[in-house]
């Protein structure tokens, strides 16, 4: 196919009856309302033969268990669908399962899958492909990412993390049904199974092909609205319309092809040469003159985005230097000159957007309110004087003595610009910091080794919960880059897992992120937006505060 961009370029066994669950079953409001779901073929237009978008450069991979970024979210979401799916109002809508039922006790799910269900290869599709998802999720073997994050809260998660994976207590009960036993109530789990860890896969494929079965187009079984045609690293993954999907009907881009790109300079020069209908890669310096473009789009978005140490290295063992760096750092004038407004200064770790379990209303307002930031957003000056005395206190007056300090960081966006400002804001505290920008991957595999001592740091919750970004920093887990460590939190962090009143869940979750704030493994910087170039005349783009977008149901209007 054309390389567009080549020249700039996750109950027992035993029988549970409905009365022993508890009697008469909580419907999901969701399933209840099968009938009336979501209308996602937006806006009017004609269906598109080829759509072209570009997104971000090679995923990491295209394993849904193995993925942690969201591009690859993004393009894994296209190809596999879960029990339930993101609606673009953040509601959660029926997906494979038609139905889901919910004991009194709230700690037994019962979905009821689809009619007819196939995979992209035309086989049935079943319950039992859930049953060895969830279970390879949970298999230590597989290193993923969101294992506990997606999994801890079944019965039986922590047996199976340590490889007796039958103790997991996920079951299919027949063909059409998965019931999955919890430890405890948990308010969001169908946000939880709506996530791309947890879809189906093909147990025979991959056993058969290994971890190589996720890159070729011939072993990517999908159950979702496309299957994998062509897989080039480095230059595009073209999907094509999967016959098979329930809801092949509504798809309206017969080919989707995600050009991988990792400079937003030639992304953007696609976009205006025509080779690109839709990109996220744009130049910060063309923000301000795209500012009132009709192509110009800007979207709300829960993240986080900021600054690590890797907190086991020296000097960054040490909280007076991480604190002294934090507040070296000017919030304002990053969001404000850097970003052109189009981020929020970051004075507290959970971002905006984000809802407080005590009352539904506002987390951050809660946490500025009650628990304050050690950040002066509109006084610098002030921060810049206690980050100097911090480090005097640390043993390093004016820097005097501190080693020179490597910056791990990746190319894309405004990253550059960021971290040469970070490099002039530590020199105000005698300190020399040299950047070392490498692609992703390797930025995320020295991440996860702690082969850094300051990197870059984005994340993006996938719904709305506090613990989508407090989770990084349990010790356990698999994306605590940070490699913080501090038993008080992880104490905290499995109180607001396990405790179902929302005024209590609220109090450890703030309590948390404040010790978080004192001890700063990592700098919250800003606050981010998604911002996109779509062509005028194109029609239905979804996108979802999660920051994943649907691109299926687009129409062009001529």
């Amino acid at each position: 196919m054309k390389k567009v961009l080549a020249k700039i370029l996750c109950l027992s066994m035993i029988a549970l009856s409905l009365a022993s669950c508890g009697g008469k079953k909580n419907k999901s409001k969701a399933s209840a309302a099968a009938e009336g779901e979501q209308n996602l073929n937006a806006g009017e237009g004609d269906p598109i033969a080829k759509l072209d978008v570009c997104i971000g450069p090679s995923p990491e991979t295209m394993d849904p268990q193995r993925n942690s970024t969201l591009d690859g979210g993004t393009m894994i979401m296209h190809c596999f669908e879960g029990l339930v799916k993101y609606g673009e109002d953040g509601s959660i809508l029926p997906a494979m399962a038609e139905s889901w039922e919910v004991s009194k006790d709230k700690v037994t799910w019962i979905f009821t899958l689809r009619e007819g269900l196939k995979w992209s290869d035309g086989k049935d599709l079943t319950s039992e492909d859930f049953v060895y998802a969830f279970k390879r999720l949970a298999d230590p073997k597989t290193a993923a990412p969101y294992g506990y994050d997606m999994l801890s809260m079944i019965a039986g998660y922590e047996e199976a993390s340590h490889g007796s994976l039958e103790a997991l207590q996920v079951k299919a009960t027949d063909e059409k049904t998965l019931v999955i036993q919890l430890y405890n109530p948990v308010a969001y789990f169908d946000k939880v199974v709506a996530f791309t860890s947890l879809v189906p896969l093909r147990k025979d494929i991959i056993e058969e092909k290994g971890e190589a079965w996720s890159t070729d187009p011939s072993s990517y079984i999908s159950n979702g609205a496309y299957q994998m045609s062509e897989y080039v690293d480095g230059d595009y993954i073209s999907l094509k319309k999967n016959p098979y999907y329930y809801d092949a009907d509504k798809v309206t881009v017969e080919e989707l092809v995600f050009h991988l790109v990792d400079d937003d300079n030639s992304a953007y020069s696609a976009y205006l040469e025509g080779s690109l209908d839709v990109t996220s890669r744009i130049p910060s310096e063309e923000m301000a003159s795209l500012r009132d473009s009709d192509a110009f789009k800007t979207f709300p978005l829960l993240g986080t985005s900021g600054m690590i140490f890797n907190t086991e290295k020296p000097p960054f063992n040490d909280v007076k230097v991480r604190k002294a760096f934090a507040l070296a750092i000017d919030k304002k004038h990053i969001a404000e000159n850097i970003f052109e407004g189009y981020r929020t200064p970051a004075a507290t770790l959970v971002c905006e957007g984000v809802s407080d379990p005590a009352d539904g209303g506002s987390f951050i307002e809660k946490s500025l309110k009650e628990y304050k930031s050690p950040f002066h957003i509109d006084e610098y000056e002030k921060d810049l004087e206690e980050a100097k005395k911090l480090m005097k206190e640390a043993g390093y007056p004016g820097g005097v003595g501190f080693p020179k300090v490597r910056y791990l960081n990746n190319a894309g966006g405004a990253n550059n610009s960021i971290a040469e400002y970070l490099q002039s804001a530590f020199k105000e505290l005698g300190v020399m910091m040299e950047i070392d920008t490498r692609d992703w991957k390797a930025v995320s595999e020295a991440q996860k080794t702690g082969d850094f001592e300051l990197s870059r740091f984005a994340w993006v919750y996938d719904y709305d919960e506090p613990l989508q970004l407090l989770n990084l920093f349990r010790s356990e887990d698999p994306n605590n880059c940070a490699h913080y460590h501090n038993d008080k939190y992880d104490s905290l962090i499995e109180t607001a897992t396990k405790e179902t009143d929302g005024k209590k869940r609220s109090k450890a979750l703030h309590k948390a992120e404040h010790l978080l704030l004192k001890d700063l493994p990592m700098v919250p910087l800003v606050f981010p937006k998604d911002n996109y170039l779509i062509r005028p005349n194109l029609r239905g783009v979804q996108h979802l505060s999660s920051g994943h977008c649907y691109f299926m149901y687009c129409t062009r209007v001529e």
